[in-house]
């Protein structure tokens, strides 16, 4: 069991207000984050993210069964809220059930990868085109930082943090955007997009292009040029989508 694995274990267990069933969580220290908050957690979110963090990771794939019972004892908790996460990847599409009740990671077609990037670029241009009239100083600094996290990352090797890191980055656009009913559609969209891409082996090798793209993207943004931003985030999405497709 990898160390960020046992240290959420921990907190699980440590911060669990059985009398109101949330869970008080120093999330941010689980995630690498600089300054430590406490956050109250749901159990059940908990898990679920830590399956997906599974999917980044490589712990399943697709084809395979997720089985309850083996998640709760990798994890340490009872079967109950690691049901309740896998019911929730089956309502998000991220998994199946079949109709003898057993969790499935799908085998993502050609058609679902296409739907999944065409969904996310409606998304991303309008958040980009918006932040061309709305960006501030301190957004784009934001956004810097995180750009530059992922290219350390990439530049490390480190395949797994720069994929999270990456996938980040693009939820602060859209939220920056400043549509939080967009912003939470689009995180559901967006684990799909991570598990297939996880499970379709996405390679390091192509990410030195996704790199030199988030430059030229923050660039646009810059300069407020939404015809530049527009183009820019178009063309990062269509290649990623050749990129999981083997085409590229």
């Amino acid at each position: 069991m990898k160390s960020h694995e046992k240290l959420k274990i921990f907190l699980i267990k440590k911060h669990i207000d059985f009398s109101c069933k949330r869970v008080y969580s120093i999330y941010s220290l689980v995630n690498g984050c600089d300054s430590v908050k406490t956050l109250k957690r749901n159990l059940d979110d908990i898990v679920y993210e830590t399956i997906c963090d599974g999917f980044v990771g490589g712990q399943y794939i697709a084809g395979k069964r997720l089985d309850p019972a083996e998640l709760a004892e990798r994890y340490q908790v009872s079967q109950t809220p690691v049901i309740q996460a896998l019911k929730r990847l089956v309502h998000e599409h991220i998994c199946e059930i079949s109709q003898g009740g057993k969790y499935m990671i799908p085998v993502a077609t050609e058609e679902e990868i296409q739907e999944v990037c065409i969904a996310r670029l409606l998304f991303e241009e309008d958040a980009v085109v918006k932040l061309c009239d709305t960006i501030t100083t301190e957004d784009l600094d934001f956004l810097a930082l995180q750009e530059e996290k992922c290219e350390k990352l990439y530049r490390q090797g480190k395949s797994d943090e720069y994929f999270k890191a990456d996938m980040a980055l693009h939820k602060m656009l859209v939220k920056l955007a400043g549509n939080h009913y967009l912003y939470n559609l689009y995180r559901m969209l967006n684990n799909k997009y991570m598990i297939i891409r996880a499970t379709t082996g996405t390679s390091l090798q192509h990410n030195e292009a996704a790199v030199r793209e988030h430059k030229e993207l923050l660039e646009a943004l810059r300069k407020h040029s939404k015809k530049d931003a527009r183009r820019l985030i178009r063309n990062h999405i269509v290649k990623m989508k050749k990129r999981i497709n083997g085409q590229e």
